[in-house]
């Protein structure tokens, strides 16, 4: 009974050892930023003055535009709702579109946002990244404005 009893314990320490799927040595690298949870968020429309857009891009054939975002708030920046009008040279409208977008931007600081590009043909580019060299697209310009913000709990 003994040497059954032995058996049984041996062959489940084979059998746990040979499961063990972890490597050994990792350690977890602390992080700066934790995301923000949404319960700790504070959601409203932005006094003006609060947040400022700047520096918008987006050339011929990408499929990325950017805009440079600051937070002039005391608190940080966890997400944002823009509405971006897209403009023909004579101002007529060609598109809108809201971005809605999760950023972290800590208070008095900025930071690019890049996201999807509108022109899905890619062949319109933003009149202030310059005209392009080889080839003939459409330039146009945009009015961006923020429409809805969230801060974190001070």
């Amino acid at each position: 009974m003994r040497i059954i009893l032995a058996l049984l314990i041996a062959l489940t320490a084979l059998c746990a050892n040979a499961d063990k799927t972890t490597r050994k040595g990792l350690k977890a690298i602390p992080t700066k930023e934790q995301p923000a949870k949404a319960d700790s968020l504070d959601f409203f429309v932005p006094s003006p003055g609060m947040i400022r857009l700047s520096g918008y891009d987006k050339p011929l054939r990408s499929y990325k535009e950017s805009i440079y975002i600051t937070n002039a708030s005391r608190r940080p920046l966890h997400f944002i709702d823009l509405e971006i009008t897209y403009l023909d040279e004579q101002g007529k409208q060609l598109h809108r579109r809201n971005v809605k977008l999760n950023v972290t931007v800590p208070a008095g600081e900025t930071r690019q946002l890049t996201f999807s590009s509108w022109d899905k043909q890619r062949n319109m580019y933003y009149i202030k990244s310059g005209k392009p060299r080889t080839s003939d697209g459409t330039p146009y310009s945009i009015a961006a404005r923020v429409i809805e913000a969230a801060y974190g709990k001070n």
